[in-house]
């Protein structure tokens, strides 16, 4: 009878949990969807596309900055979530690692800005967009997802997304302001970062320590290949926007932008949902691989038919949703062809989100990283091969083409080892 109360109080605060994250998740998702309808309407498809390279810019030196603390950070801390000493050295000396980062970060930001010429030549947006890499430096919320703490991962979310929404509709009126919506967003999680960073140094009691620097410089070596790998994800992920501006210009880039943001909406559904059970998964593994495989599979298996019907919906009022995004009358069929065969990419997307989790949680980081790089590099020669080709429908098909290659090679990896759970 006590076993099963406690399993009930257990279920519920999952419950609770997921409600609270769920709203902060929402927010986080429906804010870009509410600006990018008035910035099209502003500052135009060319002004998008190029707020859209600027934001994939500073995705890709995000994954500098956060070097593998929201993978193996935010496993270290639930697994030791009941000891404060190890929170406390852990968080201070990831930080310092972090600040370390941000430096490396600045330089090469200025490196590209100043003497690349696609970057030089809109240097406004790259150097506002940096604002974003300063707030996701001083991000707590790899920590706050570590011990399970969702009030103020939602709290974090919702106070920098609302000061986003707020400046790009204040402040963003005419046509060139597109330079400052990047610097709006990295504003905005600036602020909310550093409320949620001042309880952390009180609750835990944050200071410098002895040997804070080295351990910081023990961290960068071990995490160097789990982040190198994380970065060719990046450039998978983030680059194809700049590829698509250098070939097709910015008005393709515009086009292209617009779907992406509805499929990235996906993709950051997925990466909450992939943060929200990661901590519970690793915990469960490490007391039960076979427990803890059938969790994973329940918890992914429910999400998965969740994102189906949602792909279905997207799918069959296509021409609506993209008259939402203000899309002019001569461009709507051409979208709708293209929205449609890029509502492909989640289906597999989130499969391969979920072998990824299985894999961090089962410690095969090294495989996972032979993984990314590999694909990643393959990725981004067919994505340019394909865009100079056929054009932006090229750009759907690679990212298909690669999602389901990196789930064959997942699967193979993992069969032995789920075999085995059984």
């Amino acid at each position: 009878m006590f076993k099963l109360k406690c399993q009930n109080v257990l279920q519920n605060n999952r419950i609770k949990n997921f409600v609270i994250y769920g709203i902060g998740q929402i927010v986080n998702l429906v804010s870009p969807l509410l600006v990018m309808p008035y910035l099209v309407a502003v500052c135009g498809k060319e002004g998008l596309g190029k707020i859209g390279v600027g934001f994939s810019f500073a995705l890709v030196l995000n994954v500098l900055v956060d070097y593998g603390s929201y993978i193996n950070g935010t496993k270290e801390i639930s697994i030791n979530r009941k000891n404060p000493e190890i929170i406390r050295t852990k968080i201070v000396s990831i930080y310092v690692m972090k600040f370390f980062l941000i430096l490396f970060s600045s330089f090469i930001a200025f490196l590209l800005i100043y003497f690349i010429p696609f970057f030089n030549k809109e240097q406004g947006v790259f150097f506002f967009s940096f604002l974003y890499v300063i707030g996701q430096f001083l991000n707590p919320t790899w920590i706050f997802q570590g011990v399970e703490n969702y009030k103020w991962i939602s709290f974090i979310n919702i106070i920098s997304k609302v000061i986003y929404v707020a400046c790009v509709f204040i402040f963003i009126t005419k046509r060139d302001d597109y330079i400052y919506a990047n610097a709006y967003l990295g504003f905005g999680l600036i602020i909310s970062s550093l409320i949620g960073l001042i309880y952390l140094i009180k609750k835990y009691d944050l200071q410098f320590y002895h040997n804070v620097i080295k351990d910081a410089l023990v961290l960068l070596k071990e995490e160097f290949s789990l982040t190198f790998s994380q970065l060719f994800l990046s450039f998978y992920q983030y680059l194809p926007i700049m590829i698509i501006s250098y070939v097709g210009g910015n008005g393709m880039a515009g086009q292209y932008r617009i779907i992406e943001q509805i499929v990235m909406t996906f993709r950051s559904y997925l990466q909450m949902f992939f943060n929200f059970i990661y901590a519970d998964v690793c915990l469960q593994i490490h007391t039960s691989l076979k427990k803890g495989v059938s969790h994973w599979l329940k918890y992914n298996g429910l999400n998965y038919i969740f994102i189906l019907l949602l792909v279905f919906i997207a799918f069959v009022f296509a021409e609506e949703v993209l008259l939402y995004f203000n899309i002019e009358t001569n461009d709507l069929k051409p979208m709708v062809y293209f929205f449609r065969l890029g509502l492909i990419i989640p289906i597999f997307m989130a499969i391969s989100f979920a072998l990824k989790q299985l894999l961090f949680a089962l410690d095969k980081n090294k495989v996972y990283i032979n993984i990314t790089i590999g694909s990643s590099i393959f990725s981004l020669l067919a994505f340019f091969l394909l865009v100079k080709t056929i054009g932006l429908q090229g750009a759907f098909i690679a990212t298909i083409f690669i999602e389901i290659m990196v789930i064959v090679l997942y699967c193979a990896v993992l069969k032995p080892i789920i075999r085995l759970s059984k």
